[in-house]
């Protein structure tokens, strides 16, 4: 009875590994060169502003325009104020993969006027400005750094959880930065004097902290050693439901949190305030910057 038994055993074992070695798990094709083709061509009103339409509409698209903007969507916009020669870059992915593809479109004349928009103006001082604006943040003002949750709960978007007093955070290395906007190429700079403010998770787990190789906890957040970066780029997105203002590569605004897109609160001439939804925590940081004298 024991060796018919065993037999069984056996015969069960195989006939079950039999059936998990067959079941095979693919993630489907992923996107071909063809898929990555764009076509494009200038509105008829304006030869400076120029549409770009995916060969493949069913595809995720990431556009990059080359003049320090970016686009989603298989049917995209950009605006070219500047003559010149711009490489475009298009990348389609679905779960199988990604495939790229560029051309270089020419600008065969300025028009500036594209660059009166009241946004920009307010935050690079315009066409008739010196072509810069720096901000820093308004230490001295109550409230112009917080945090509250994310998303928002029925009071809005405000700092509910904390609000700082007046140069709370003098010492971290937050309140000597410097952030230049500048109108020719959407150009960024983020001068840092060689540190800066990042989020430190309380809970002891890696976070933004990560990002950067040196520093030491400060005032329930961590200084990091940071060089300036040069020469990133701005981009302001009009959406629907809200206006976000990115900043590429390692730069960022204010204090780290893992985040590189922020909503704009408000922009005037005299204020900048931002809100930026931490990457790693359920919570929305928040700023208030003023330019520089």
């Amino acid at each position: 009875m024991k060796k018919i038994s065993l037999l069984g055993l056996s015969l069960v074992v195989v006939f079950g590994l039999s059936n998990c070695e067959e079941e095979t798990f693919t993630l489907g094709d992923g996107p071909r060169e063809v898929d990555a083709a764009f076509t494009f061509e200038p509105f008829a009103e304006n030869a400076n502003i120029i549409n770009f339409t995916a060969n493949n509409p069913e595809l995720n698209a990431k556009w990059d325009f080359g003049n320090g903007t970016k686009g989603d969507g298989p049917n995209a916009t950009a605006i070219y104020p500047n003559k010149g020669t711009y490489t475009v870059s298009l990348t389609v992915l679905n779960s199988g993969g990604s495939a790229s593809s560029t051309q270089e479109i020419t600008i065969a004349e300025d028009d500036l006027s594209l660059l009166n928009s009241p946004l920009f103006t307010m935050l690079t001082g315009g066409i008739d400005g010196p072509g810069f604006k720096t901000w820093v943040m308004d230490s001295t003002k109550k409230g112009h750094f917080g945090v509250g949750p994310n998303p928002s709960s029925g009071q809005g978007d405000v700092p509910e959880y904390f609000s700082a007093d007046p140069l709370i955070k003098k010492g971290v290395g937050m309140y000597d930065d410097k952030f230049v906007f500048k109108l020719g190429g959407f150009k960024f700079d983020q001068i840092t004097n060689g540190n800066v403010y990042v989020n430190l998770n309380d809970d002891g787990s890696p976070g933004a902290e990560a990002d950067f190789s040196g520093g030491y906890e400060n005032q329930g957040d961590f200084t990091a050693s940071f060089e300036d970066q040069i020469g990133e780029q701005w981009t302001i997105k009009e959406n629907e439901e809200d206006t976000t203002l990115t900043v590429s590569g390692n730069s960022f605004i204010g204090f780290y949190c893992g985040t590189r897109t922020y909503k704009i609160l408000k922009l005037t001439e005299n204020e900048l305030s931002l809100r930026v939804v931490d990457a790693y925590n359920p919570l929305a940081w928040y700023f208030r910057f003023v330019p520089s004298e």
